[in-house]
């Protein structure tokens, strides 16, 4: 029955297609109803690693925990997707991290010092969560760039550029008058740019526009 259906919406679009001599419309039909298109990754870690996903910024973020959710966030894609064979805490690392004799520590070395054999290194370079602490208005934005780091050998991609630059990311505009709304705003933007980074590393589908997919976005 739901396969009728099918054929019979396909059959009226169609329908108006041809009446209207809409190109546009045709179109449109045919990728609403195409599969998913695929889209690999743009770099593969070698298989049964530990990894640690160490977040970083040159500033206090206006919302510090954001690193934690973020770390969470890919954490979990690059455990459930089998990228890594296992990952560190982000607990561990900030003990780590808050060791007086141990703040000047490289990316390698971090990692070395967490029991890791991969490192995925996440810039924020940009975040907030309101353009102007004295308005309701709420817009998160944030970007970041990537690289991953082998143990003792150091940075292994992206090979011909210091880091992979991410697109910046901005939320929906929201009115709300409660201070702790901005927690929601860093939250939301933590779980969409975890799972745009770790979509890098596997492939994963997206909705089929009849054109090419670009780099996991």
């Amino acid at each position: 029955m739901k396969f009728m259906s099918t054929l019979t919406m396909l059959a009226l679009l169609a329908g108006v297609a041809m009446t209207s001599g809409g190109c546009a419309v045709f179109a449109w039909t045919a990728a609403a109803f195409a599969p998913p298109q695929k889209v690999k990754p743009i770099f593969e870690f070698p298989r049964g690693k530990k990894v640690l996903v160490f977040v970083d910024s040159d500033y206090p973020l206006s919302y510090e925990p954001v690193k934690s959710q973020l770390t969470e966030e890919i954490n979990r894609q690059l455990l459930e997707n089998k990228i890594a064979a296992s990952t560190v805490p982000y607990p561990l690392l900030q003990n780590l991290l808050d060791a007086p004799s141990q703040r000047t520590l490289s990316v390698s070395e971090a990692g070395a010092k967490a029991g890791a054999e991969m490192v995925l290194y996440v810039k924020v370079e940009k975040f907030s969560v309101k353009d102007e602490e004295s308005t309701p208005l709420w817009i998160g934005r944030m970007s970041a760039t990537v690289r991953v780091v082998e143990v003792g050998k150091g940075r292994i991609w992206p090979k011909d550029q210091g880091e992979f630059i991410l697109p910046a990311m901005e939320l929906h505009p929201v009115d709300e008058l409660s201070p702790s709304y901005g927690q929601q705003v860093a939250q939301e933007l933590a779980v969409k740019m975890g799972d745009r980074i770790a979509k890098l590393f596997y492939e994963h589908t997206v909705p089929n526009t009849g054109q090419e997919p670009d780099a996991p976005l």
